[in-house]
């Protein structure tokens, strides 16, 4: 090796970190100026994407991972890992060769239900997106103009609900000919403006429009005229003119209040979905965008709580506090961050709704296999194909902190000893590579893999029984140059202490920037969706590209998604296959502050809680998705004898039990909030304060600031490029914000 080469290390080996990695090698040159380590705790990577494969082959998920059609950047990222490894012929044999072909199916279905107090029952709201042409992870996103003009798209489809209900609905078809090009032509032969088929089929005989005063039509009138201008100069003033023209509109709407009656479902979703339009486009073109710089600026209003900040452009209350507001705090595990319905900062669930619209091709895509199988093992190949190097079972205890101004020493346990020259976590599973639930313990020091086994040690859980067998410092000009931190804000409490101690700005990241733990659940059931009496027509679901995907329920395992299409990659004993799989997810909430690490038992015992809680809830509320599979016990509930148990176990709770369940209470595997004015602690990844330590991850701020894999992506790429532009690499690809 040239002694001119730099040695870089990356801490974590979750999929900030291994973005980084696979950045700072996507260059021509670069394996002449560096050599790179990743150090990852335990037997696998992906951090709270990671899988892995249990009894039967069961894929076994930290929760519920799917990725959204707008998420440009990962796909793009995606797309060039899969054209590599194929090109490369790494995984000739897999069944798993082409992202959309073999790993992903579109979902383009989503169901809000929605409590509704004034009759005592849960409400359904179907939500079916149009699929497009556009490809996700070619070109980049849309621009914030054109975000809300395709807005108005799935704001109709809110209005007109699902239209697998009723047949196919003529106004659907021109929004699908209108916004979204090539789909539904040949049923539309016109293509009217869009505010004259808004509100025409509103006012029909009988219509509760009728009662709108004549002025206020006129207004809708002429804004059916501007709306139409294809030539528009100035987007801001033209859509204020547009929201002015509608406010009267709006007002009335509001002055009959929210409908409640059963009958009144279709005006009530109408009500909720014009009012969400309109004061979030009004929001974001008077509070966001800055004429003078003609700049969207989110972070501006950061301080305020999205509800709040409803509240202060004149939202009614029932909005503010409704099933589509409260979409936003659930989506980002952050509905019970208080008891007041959640903490989430305002320019963040704008952004991440305004984003959303700009979806390509399906709203949602499902992993046809673990996540751990379709995204996190294809980046490890080409990695390691690549030149990068993997040191597993190799836990960071200390990044110390140096008067120097650079990193010069870390701390690290080495927790086993190998009987191999070099750890090899996959293991294969008909000719896909695929991330074990345990280590492969063939590969370990017979002794210490015989322990492990026989007390059951998990070596990623941070509050295990278990002595690591060495420890060690990495130097600073010895086996490191550059450092990388990928490792969760959970954690950096205990690993860089002492940073933390001497750096107020750092002290104020950890303070500030707040994260939850999460919950999932598994169950794997013998009967199929239908047999449980899941009648898809009545849900409002069309029979193909949507499995049920419920995002707002019941606290605290308020989504779930059927995940069967996972199962012919499992391997059920014959009187166990399952027919239908179910993921659970929501916050977990934390009775006391996290105990010190030798409380063995945590773990276990928050396992055992989460379990417990979620056997009351599936009591009290699984009839009302399957009614068919409930007891005469628990008639709102569910029969337990209809789960597939890899034991084959006689009794209901016993099956119960050998399902999966998953307390993600380890620091490493909270999410991170986005609660208000946290942006104004978060660190940029080349913000450390030291100049060789650069920080990726949901964590720090990368722009839209909320957890989600495409920020975690966007964060390792913007670190690895402060190095790379560093180094002399002039040309690094655009990051997509």
């Amino acid at each position: 090796m040239s002694e001119s080469k730099k040695k870089i290390v990356i801490l974590g080996g979750g999929m900030a970190s291994l973005t980084t990695a696979h950045e700072l090698t996507d260059y021509p040159g670069w394996e002449e100026k560096y050599e790179i380590t990743i150090y990852q705790v335990g037997w696998r990577l992906g951090g709270k994407t990671a899988t892995g494969r249990g009894k039967c082959d069961r894929i076994e998920e930290h929760g519920i991972h799917i990725l959204q059609g707008w998420y440009d950047t990962t796909f793009r990222f995606l797309r060039s890992i899969y054209s590599e490894r194929k090109n490369k012929n790494l995984a000739p044999k897999s069944p798993l060769q082409d992202l959309f072909k073999d790993g992903l199916q579109a979902n383009n279905t989503t169901l809000m239900t929605e409590f509704i107090p004034e009759i005592g029952k849960w409400s359904n709201w179907p939500l079916i997106f149009p699929t497009t042409e556009e490809q996700p992870g070619i070109g980049g996103p849309l621009d914030m103009w054109s975000l809300i003009k395709k807005g108005m798209a799935i704001i109709l489809e809110l209005i007109l609900g699902s239209p697998y209900q009723k047949g196919i609905n003529p106004i659907s078809s021109w929004i699908l000919k209108h916004f979204f090009s090539g789909i539904g032509a040949s049923q539309q032969k016109q293509n009217p403006s869009f505010l004259s088929k808004l509100f025409k089929p509103l006012f029909k005989k009988g219509s509760w429009l009728l009662r709108l005063m004549h002025k206020e039509w006129i207004d809708i009138v002429e804004a059916e005229k501007i709306s139409n201008k294809e030539d528009i100069e100035n987007h801001h003033q033209h859509h204020n003119l547009l929201l002015n023209l509608i406010e009267k509109f709006i007002k009335f709407i509001e002055k009959q209040g929210l409908p409640y009656l059963e009958e009144e479902t279709e005006k009530r979703h109408l009500t909720l979905a014009i009012c969400f339009g309109y004061y979030n486009i009004k929001g974001i073109i008077n509070d966001v965008y800055n004429p003078t710089t003609e700049k969207f600026d989110f972070q501006s209003i950061n301080k305020y709580d999205y509800r709040e900040w409803l509240s202060m452009q004149g939202a009614p209350e029932w909005l503010v506090h409704s099933v589509i507001v409260r979409f936003f705090y659930t989506g980002t595990f952050a509905n019970l961050v208080n008891d007041n319905g959640g903490l989430i900062s305002a320019g963040t669930a704008l952004q991440f709704f305004a984003k959303s619209i700009g979806y390509k091709g399906s709203f949602v895509y499902q992993f046809v296999y673990g996540t751990g199988d379709v995204m996190v093992m294809p980046v490890y190949e080409v990695l390691k194909s690549r030149g990068v190097k993997f040191k597993f079972f190799h836990k960071i205890e200390q990044v110390h902190q140096s008067s120097t101004g650079s990193i010069e020493s870390i701390s690290y346990a080495e927790q086993v000893q190998l009987s191999v020259p070099e750890y090899d976590p996959t293991r294969n599973l008909n000719n896909l590579q695929t991330w074990p639930s345990t280590p492969n313990y063939e590969q370990l020091n017979p002794a210490q893999a015989a322990q492990l086994k026989a007390d059951h040690v998990n070596l990623e859980d941070p509050w295990s029984n278990w002595t690591d067998v060495s420890h060690g410092k990495l130097l600073k000009g010895q086996d490191f140059d550059e450092v990388f931190l990928g490792i969760p804000i959970g954690t950096l409490k205990s690993i860089c202490s002492e940073i933390i101690s001497t750096n107020s700005t750092w002290q104020s990241m950890v303070q500030n920037v707040k994260t939850t733990p999460t919950q999932s659940a598994q169950l794997w059931f013998n009967p199929s969706l239908e047999e449980l009496g899941f009648d898809r027509a009545s849900w409002g679901l069309p029979m193909q590209n949507a499995a049920p995907n419920v995002v707002v329920y019941q606290n605290p395992m308020y989504s779930w998604l059927d995940s069967s299409l996972v199962l012919p990659h499992e391997n059920w004993p014959n009187t166990q296959t399952p027919k239908f799989l179910a993921y659970f997810t929501g916050p977990f909430v934390l009775r006391n502050p996290l105990p010190d690490f030798t409380v063995h038992n945590y773990q276990e015992h928050e396992n055992n809680r989460l379990m417990d809680a979620f056997e009351q809830w599936l009591d009290d509320n699984a009839a009302w998705f399957w009614p068919k599979g409930t007891t005469v016990s628990f008639p709102q509930g569910m029969n337990y004898q209809n789960l597939s148990d890899p034991d084959n176990s006689a009794s209901g709770y016993d099956r119960f039990k050998n399902q999966f369940f998953r307390a993600n209470v380890r620091p490493t595997d909270h999410y991170t909030l986005s609660v208000p004015n946290s942006d104004l602690h978060r660190l940029k990844p080349d913000q450390s304060g030291f100049d060789n330590l650069y920080l990726c991850g949901d964590w720090v701020n990368f722009g839209t600031n909320v957890g989600y894999i495409d920020g975690t992506i966007q964060s390792g790429q913007l670190a690895a490029q402060a190095l790379l532009k560093r180094l002399g690499f002039e040309e690094c690809k655009e990051i997509w914000h």
